[in-house]
């Protein structure tokens, strides 16, 4: 792809974009909270709105590789950024089942899912150039 052709493509930014802000909206939220209660503010975080703009922002970065996927033909980045997702999502809504069936702390889960995310991105990122 010449890079004339990738500056045509559609949000060519979305999918790395989008896995960053998933990041950043967690665990700049937690830093956020951390740093207010630091000085004395109470901050009240309604849990099913921030679950829901984390798991909509995973989303967004699945989208934006199968928009990569459609345009140099391969699916691997797409599949990997899919469960990357499925791994956040269970870690926002099915904690209680991930500590029964794996044994393992929420976090641990959501990190490999942030961790497959980025790595997707970066993946059909590299295979547009």
């Amino acid at each position: 792809m010449t890079a004339t052709e990738y500056k045509q493509q559609k949000a060519p930014w979305l999918a790395g974009a989008s896995a960053l802000l998933s990041i950043a909206v967690c665990y700049g939220t937690l830093g956020l909270i951390a740093v207010l209660s630091l000085m004395g503010v109470t901050l009240a975080v309604n849990d099913h709105i921030w679950a829901g703009a984390i798991v909509a922002f995973a989303l967004l970065a699945v989208f934006g590789v199968a928009l990569g996927a459609m345009k140099h033909r391969k699916v691997s980045p797409a599949f990997l950024a899919l469960a990357g997702a499925g791994l956040v999502i269970w870690a926002m809504y099915g904690a209680e089942g991930i500590a029964d069936l794996l044994e393992l702390p929420s976090f641990v889960v959501e990190l490999a899912g942030f961790s497959a995310l980025v790595s997707a991105a970066l993946w059909d990122w590299r295979l547009k150039r």
